[in-house]
């Protein structure tokens, strides 16, 4: 239970981290996982564990930049909500493909890519 405990921290400490780094955050999760062997008994748990505190990286970024994110802020000039809603059109044509793609071929991106030599050569290019 202890040892769980430290190596949630430390998981939480990379990834609070590495979420500011223009590199992968997630990478680095892959990395460190594979010299702690966080929860291998229970594969959903560690799955869950990662999408959570992820989430929790993410919702730190919408937090600090909702401003800039909020195209119905009534601070903003009709300028700058149309800017606002141009990036947010631009995020949602940037998802779409992504998504279909990561629906499609979700078994094959794990098997192959979510390993940790693929994801230290990739850091490193």
């Amino acid at each position: 239970m202890l040892l769980e405990i430290l190596q949630s921290i430390l998981l939480g400490i990379v990834q609070g981290i590495t979420e500011w780094l223009p590199i992968s955050s997630t990478g680095h999760m892959i990395l460190v996982d594979e010299f702690i062997h966080f929860m291998d008994s229970n594969v959903d748990f560690k799955n869950l564990f990662l999408v959570v505190i992820q989430f929790g990286s993410i919702l730190a970024v919408v937090t600090i930049y909702f401003h800039k994110l909020n195209p119905f802020s009534p601070k903003k000039s009709v300028v700058e909500r149309r800017e606002t809603w141009t990036m947010w059109l631009k995020v949602l044509a940037g998802c779409i493909p992504a998504g279909i793609i990561g629906l499609l071929f979700d078994d094959i991106i794990d098997a192959v890519l979510y390993k940790w030599y693929v994801v230290a050569a990739a850091l490193i290019v």
